[in-house]
């Protein structure tokens, strides 16, 4: 079977909005269509749409659109293929992985890379559970970490003297594939080496559960570093992952929420004590890519971070990313200096679910922190100081009713009046810098889509939305039409006559593809519910013919001295015509 077969198949029995739903719970019927906030781009209102009668989206925003399998792509980071094989087991067709396509180079390499991840991985597990993994699984079980939680995060085992890459050889792959997927590092002597050594082993996988990378924590004092993560890959960025998301989907989507802890061994007790929609990030602060990663999944995010300086600074930044994505955030203290697999293991599940249910929100955790160490009696000065700090985290919310009440906040806390604190607020509302326009994913920097006409774009929207309107406009060809955009699309539809028109959006995007986001707005975008499509056709064609002729006969009528005899015939006849034209034309 082809892939064009396969991907046919997956649309017979898979319905775009149940795909997106799996990925944008909040997606919503709004008239014919669904709703959602865009995953794509930071937005308040929604203005990303699924068209179930076009099984297609697009955003009104930042202009991505497509099919289930270009949406897909592009949530994931997938190849083509490797879309057709997720979609293949959600729609039962039984995949065989050599039958459908003649793989690009691009394709090969992802695939060779989570097949060489994933041996490296039952690897390091067996390694765990054989004699030469006594220390880390009395490591572990120091930690209270029970052999169901090891075997359901896959934990296992690095030993001391290089040894992967000689089992990874045999298994026939080859040096070069073992250096790309991170798993091994080349010496100034060209030789190639074990790039874990002497670690506990975690692996990393995307939201689907592919294995993409590994974390290693050392086991020796003194070995540095404590922690150690793959180097970046083409599968793998610490910008873009969390630790721990494929085992915490499910809950996150069923909550619609989502915690974030700080380690490997936070979000691992979280699991085992039940708390499972933990994820950490990956030795690196919380980014945009991660907020935007986040969203798709739930607006609703705790963070709980260590309680010294440094952890405090990442609530604080992490809290600014995720206000700034238009998400709600609160933030979780334990109260004293446990980690949370710590605090977990001493007070248990019920303790910790507390310390949830008291999370602060941005404004009231720095505040609290602010004035952890400071008298209660304070100089105006200082508290004026102090105002103009926590303004920097209110001017960062987007919501403006949480934005009023935290202006409330302050002035309540600091015994202030609402006018000065909002004078304030504008000020540095004034100065504050306005969001990138080129930052990746802001919809200000979406290509525009090209201008046409408003008859002709009108007759193709009609089109677009019921390719069989076709059938109703014989005498309309090509050179009707001015805009070039117009002309292809009118031709491709034509073409296209006869064939399933539940497939022609698709097979419109595979032909013109530089036309690709004209089509998917157009194909979405909703008409009046009392529209009558077929005679508005009807009469948007006899009027795109009528300005053709009209357009051809003043062109003929400048060239009224080199006329041909034929071109002549044509001009009379034009003329003729002109009486029974009801279009306005330029006064001659």
């Amino acid at each position: 079977m082809t892939s064009h077969g396969v991907a046919d198949s997956i649309r017979e029995k898979l319905d775009i909005v149940d795909v997106v739903q799996d990925y944008i719970p909040s997606l919503r019927r709004t008239g014919r269509n669904y709703k959602a906030v865009c995953p794509f781009h930071n937005e308040k209102t929604p203005s990303f749409t699924v068209s179930q009668d076009k099984q297609m989206f697009y955003c009104f925003g930042c202009n991505e659109g497509g099919d289930m399998f270009t949406f897909v792509m592009k949530i994931e980071g997938l190849t083509f293929v490797e879309t057709l094989k997720k979609l293949s087991h959600k729609a039962g067709i039984p995949w065989a992985e050599t039958e459908y396509h003649q793989l690009s180079a691009k394709e090969k390499e992802r695939l060779d890379l989570k097949k060489v991840l994933t041996a490296a991985a039952e690897f390091y597990k067996k390694l765990l559970f054989s004699s030469n993994g006594e220390k880390v699984r009395l490591y572990l079980g120091g930690r209270k970490i029970n052999k169901a939680t090891v075997e359901h995060f896959g934990l296992g085992f690095a030993p001391g003297e290089p040894s992967l890459t000689a089992e990874l050889e045999r298994q026939k792959f080859s040096k070069e594939l073992i250096v790309t997927a991170g798993l091994a590092g080349v010496r100034d002597n060209g030789s190639v080496t074990d790039y874990f050594r002497n670690r506990v082993m975690f692996p990393i996988r995307n939201s689907t559960g592919d294995v993409i990378a590994f974390g290693g924590r050392a086991l020796d004092d003194g070995q540095q570093p404590k922690y150690l993560n793959s180097p970046e890959t083409p599968l793998f960025s610490k910008r873009r992952t969390l630790y721990g998301i494929h085992e915490a989907l499910p809950q996150i989507r069923k909550e619609g929420r989502i915690l974030i802890l700080e380690g490997y061994m936070d979000v691992i007790a979280a699991h085992q004590h039940g708390v499972t929609f933990a994820v950490a990030p990956l030795g690196t602060a919380l980014s945009a890519e991660h907020a935007a990663f986040i969203k798709r999944y739930s607006k609703d995010t705790i963070l709980m971070f260590d309680a010294d300086e440094a952890g405090i600074n990442a609530s604080v930044r992490a809290s600014d990313i995720f206000m700034e994505a238009g998400m709600y955030v609160k933030v979780a203290d334990l109260g004293e200096s446990l980690d949370p697999d710590e605090y977990l293991n001493e007070y248990g599940r019920e303790a910790f679910d507390s310390k949830l249910a008291q999370a602060a929100d941005p404004l009231e955790f720095r505040i609290s922190a602010l004035l952890r160490d400071r008298p209660d009696a304070m100089a105006s000065q200082d508290k004026a100081k102090l105002i103009e700090t926590l303004l920097d985290t209110v001017v960062k919310q987007s919501d403006e009713i949480l934005k009023s009440e935290w202006v409330k906040t302050l002035a309540t806390r600091f015994d202030v009046t609402q006018e000065s604190v909002l004078r304030q607020l504008k000020k540095k509302s004034v100065y504050a810098p306005a969001p990138r326009r080129d930052a990746p994913g802001h919809g200000a920097g979406a290509p525009a889509l090209p201008e046409v006409p408003a008859i002709e774009l009108g007759f193709i929207h009609l089109l677009v939305k019921d390719p069989g309107l076709i059938a109703c406009v014989k005498d309309l060809t090509e050179a009707d039409f001015q805009n070039p955009v117009s002309k292809r699309i009118f031709s491709a539809v034509k073409d296209l006559a006869g064939e399933d028109p539940a497939k022609t959006i698709p097979r419109l995007v595979e032909l013109l593809p530089e036309y690709a986001g004209i089509i998917m707005k157009l194909s979405v975008e909703e008409m009046g519910p009392d529209m009558n499509t077929t005679q508005n056709a009807a009469k948007a064609a006899e009027t795109l013919r009528k300005l053709s002729l009209e357009r051809k006969r003043k062109e003929l009528k400048s060239r009224m001295g080199s006329l041909t005899q034929a071109e002549m015939a044509e001009y009379i006849a034009l003329m003729g015509l002109k009486k029974g034209l009801k279009v306005k034309t330029d006064t001659e």
